[in-house]
C-alpha cells in the first residue's frame, strides 16, 4: 500500500501540472489542410428585382440548397475583422470552392426549379454576359468597402465544364490582408396551380430571385514565411522610372515624358525593395544586386501616391479600364488589364525564365492610396517587374496614353559556405572532420557560389609519407565523395569576393585520423613520429618514454633518507642531553645530603636511600624512552627502504611496457 501511495502522489502532481500548463499555456496545433464551411446570407426577391442585396435587410443566415460554399487550406480561425469571419493563413494559399447541389435541376410540381435569367444586372454590378442558370461573382477588397470583381462565372448550373474550385487566393492579397465576397445569384420558378385560358389549361407559376452572399477575411499568420519584412526597415532601394509607352503598342515604347504629356511632373507611385543586408551592382549592366543573409526577407513594396480616379488632383485624369491591353516584352496575349497590370517574371540559376505572375486590375484591387503595399517576397534569382497602365484624359475628346514602369534586379545569398554531410548518418561535418563513409555537398540553396574540390592521397616513399593530388575540379550541389583521401573544398562568392576553405578526411587510415585530430601537416606528423611519438587508436599522439625518471626518483629517496637520519640524530642528542641533566641533578642532591648528614644521622641515612631509589627510577624511565624511540626509527627506516624498492620496480615495469608498445 505504501508503494502504491508513493506512485500515485507523483502521478497526481504531474497531471495537475499538465492541466495548469494547458490552461495558462495552451498547446499550439498547426492547422493543415483544414476545410471551413462558410455560412452566408440568403436574400429572396420578387420577379423583376435586380438582386439588390445592398439595400435589403431581409436576409437569413442559412445554408443554401443551390450549393455549398467552403474554403480550405492551412488556415485557422481568428477573431472577426469588422464583423467579418477571419482566418489566418499559416502556409500556402486558400482554395475557394462552391459545389453545386442538385435540388433545383429539374422542373416539378410544387417544387422550385432553375430557370434562365437573361438579365445582366446584379445589385450595382453589370455583367458582360447574361446570368442564365446562375452566376457566381468573386470580389476582393482591401478595406471591405470598395469591391473589385476578380472573377465572374455565368450559366454555372448548365456548364458541363464548371469546376467547383472557383478561385485560389493570391500571395499579394494574403500578405496585406484581404476581404473576399462571393455573390451567387439565380432565378427560381415553381408551379402553384393551373387555370384555363381560352379553353387551354395553363400552369400558374411563381417566380423568385435569390442572392447568396458570403464574406470572409484572410491574412497571413505571423509565422508565415511569405510575410517579408516591415515597410520601414532599412536599407531600402527605390526602383523604376515611368516612360511613355505609346498607345496600343503592347507597352513597347520607351519615350521620355515631355511637358505636354498628361503624366508630366508627377508619379503614380513608387516601388522599393528592402529586407536585404547589402547592395552591389552588376559590373556590365549596372543592375542592382541585393545580398541577403540567413533571416533576411527581401521584399518588394509599392506605394500608391494618387487617387486613380483623380490623378494629380485633376478630375479629368484617371486610370482607364483597359479591356484589351497586352505586353509585348512578356509576350502576354490581349486581356482585360483593367486598372493597371503588374507583371513579375523570375529567372532561376539555370537561366530558365518562369511564367510571369500577372496581377490585373492592380491599382484598384491591390493598392491603397498613401499606403505601402507588399508585392512579393523574393529568394535568390533574377527578377523583371513591370507596371502597365493606361490614362484617359476627359478634358476634351477622350484621349488614351499607355505608361510603363519597368525595372530589373537580382538577389544573391551573401554567405560563402558549403555544408558537407556524412553520407550514412547525415551528420554535418565540420572543418578537419573525418568520416569513414564519405560525404556529400549541400550548398544550402546558394545557387550562385562557385566551389572547387581537390582530392589528395598519401603515398609511402623512402623518406616517409607525402601528398599526391589526384584531382582538382569544380563541384556542384549534391556531389558525393567516398574514396579515401584528403579533400579540400574551396568556396568563392563572386559578388562579395569572400572565400572559404574546408578540409575533410575520408577513410579509416590511422595516419589520416591523426591529421584530422591534430591538424598537423604530413611533414609535421612524420617529424613527431620520428621523435618517438606514437598514434593511439583515437588518433591522438602518445608521448615518447622518458628514461631519466629512475635516477631522479633514487635521488629524491636518498634525500628523504638523509633528512630522516638527521632527525633521528637530533632526537638521540636531545635524549642524551636529558640523561646528562638528570645525572647532574642527582649529583647535586647527593652533595646536599652529605652536608646535612652531620646534623642528623638518621635523616642522612634516610635521604641517601631516597636519593638512590629516585635515581634508579629516572634511569629506567630514560632507558624505556630511548627504546621506544629506537623502535620507531627502525620501523620508519624499514618502510622507506621498502618504498624505494617499490618505486624502482614500478619504474622498471613502466619502461618495459613502453618498450613493448614501441615495438
Amino acid at each position: 500500500m505504501i508503494k502504491k501511495e508513493k506512485l500515485i502522489l507523483p502521478m497526481l502532481a504531474a497531471i495537475c501540472i499538465l492541466l495548469i500548463s494547458n490552461i495558462f499555456f495552451p498547446l499550439y496545433v498547426s492547422a493543415k489542410a483544414k476545410t471551413e464551411t462558410v455560412l452566408g446570407k440568403l436574400y429572396e426577391f420578387e420577379k423583376g428585382n435586380k438582386y439588390e442585396f445592398s439595400d435589403s435587410t431581409a436576409s437569413k443566415s442559412t445554408s443554401s440548397d443551390f450549393g455549398i460554399f467552403t474554403i480550405s487550406g492551412n488556415i485557422r480561425s481568428i477573431s472577426s475583422v469588422n464583423d467579418v469571419n477571419a482566418y489566418e493563413v499559416v502556409d500556402g494559399n486558400v482554395l475557394i470552392d462552391y459545389s453545386l447541389g442538385s435540388k433545383f435541376t429539374g422542373e416539378s410540381t410544387d417544387s422550385w426549379y432553375l430557370i434562365d435569367d437573361k438579365s445582366k444586372k446584379v445589385d450595382k454590378e453589370t455583367l458582360t454576359e447574361n446570368i442564365m442558370k446562375g452566376a457566381i461573382i468573386l470580389q476582393t477588397s482591401l478595406d471591405g468597402n470598395s469591391w473589385i470583381n476578380d472573377k465572374v462565372l455565368t450559366n454555372v448550373a448548365a456548364d458541363e465544364e464548371y469546376k467547383s474550385n472557383i478561385y485560389i487566393s493570391k500571395d499579394i492579397q494574403q500578405v496585406n490582408g484581404c476581404y473576399y465576397r462571393v455573390i451567387v445569384v439565380y432565378s427560381l420558378e415553381r408551379i402553384v396551380g393551373s387555370s384555363k385560358y381560352l379553353f387551354v389549361n395553363v400552369d400558374d407559376k411563381e417566380n423568385m430571385k435569390c442572392a447568396e452572399v458570403y464574406q470572409f477575411y484572410l491574412i497571413n499568420s505571423s509565422e508565415n514565411i511569405s510575410n517579408g519584412t516591415s515597410a520601414t526597415a532599412t536599407p531600402r532601394k527605390e526602383l523604376g522610372e515611368v516612360v511613355n509607352a505609346g498607345k496600343d503598342t503592347g507597352f513597347a515604347n520607351k519615350d521620355a515624358l515631355v511637358s505636354k504629356d498628361p503624366h508630366y511632373g508627377w508619379t503614380i507611385g513608387t516601388f522599393f525593395v528592402n529586407g536585404y543586408t547589402r547592395e552591389t551592382k552588376d559590373d556590365v549592366s549596372g543592375k542592382p544586386i541585393f545580398l541577403k543573409n540567413v533571416g533576411d526577407k527581401v521584399t518588394l513594396w509599392f506605394n500608391l501616391k494618387q487617387d486613380i480616379n483623380k490623378l494629380n488632383g485633376n478630375s479629368n485624369l484617371k486610370i482607364s479600364d483597359d479591356k484589351n491591353g497586352y505586353d509585348q516584352y512578356f509576350q502576354m496575349d490581349k486581356t482585360n488589364m483593367r486598372h493597371g497590370t503588374l507583371i513579375i517574371r523570375y529567372t532561376d540559376y539555370e537561366g530558365v525564365k518562369h511564367d510571369p505572375i500577372i496581377y490585373t486590375d492592380y491599382l484598384a484591387a491591390n493598392a491603397r492610396t498613401g499606403a505601402n503595399t507588399k508585392v512579393e517576397l523574393f529568394e535568390e534569382g533574377d527578377y523583371e517587374v513591370a507596371l502597365d497602365y493606361e490614362i484617359v484624359d476627359t478634358s476634351g475628346f477622350n484621349s488614351y496614353t499607355n505608361y510603363r514602369i519597368f525595372f530589373t534586379f537580382s538577389i544573391r545569398n551573401g554567405n560563402c559556405m558549403v555544408y558537407p554531410f556524412d553520407i550514412n548518418s547525415g551528420a554535418e561535418l565540420s572543418d578537419s572532420a573525418m568520416t569513414e563513409n564519405g560525404f556529400k555537398l549541400d550548398m544550402a540553396k546558394s545557387r550562385y557560389l562557385t566551389i572547387d574540390v581537390s582530392r589528395i592521397v598519401l603515398v609511402d616513399g623512402p623518406n616517409g609519407k607525402s601528398e599526391d593530388v589526384r584531382f582538382n575540379r569544380p563541384a556542384k550541389d549534391g556531389d558525393q565523395y567516398k574514396d579515401e583521401g584528403i579533400y579540400k573544398l574551396i568556396v568563392h562568392n563572386l559578388f562579395t569576393g569572400e572565400e572559404t576553405t574546408k578540409t575533410i578526411y575520408v577513410g579509416s587510415n590511422p595516419f589520416l585520423r591523426a591529421m584530422s585530430i591534430t591538424r598537423l601537416s604530413v611533414e609535421d606528423l612524420e617529424s613527431k613520429l620520428a621523435e618517438g611519438y606514437t598514434i593511439g587508436n583515437d588518433g591522438k599522439l602518445i608521448d615518447p618514454p622518458v628514461e631519466k625518471n629512475v635516477q631522479e626518483t633514487e635521488s629524491i629517496v636518498d634525500e628523504e633518507e638523509n633528512e630522516n637520519n638527521e632527525s633521528i640524530m637530533e632526537v638521540s642528542l636531545n635524549a642524551t642531553e636529558k640523561v646528562n641533566d638528570e645525572k647532574d641533578e642527582i649529583a647535586a642532591n647527593a652533595v646536599v645530603a652529605e652536608e646535612n648528614e652531620g646534623d642528623d644521622p638518621d635523616n642522612g641515612q634516610m635521604g641517601e636511600n631516597n636519593s638512590f631509589g629516585f635515581s634508579i627510577l629516572i634511569v629506567l624511565a630514560v632507558i624505556l624512552f630511548l627504546v621506544c624511540i629506537l623502535f620507531v626509527i627502525c620501523k620508519k627506516v624499514k618502510n622507506q627502504s621498502f618504498s624505494k624498492k617499490n618505486v624502482k620496480s614500478a619504474l622498471k615495469d613502466d619502461e618495459s611496457i613502453e618498450r613493448e608498445g614501441a615495438e
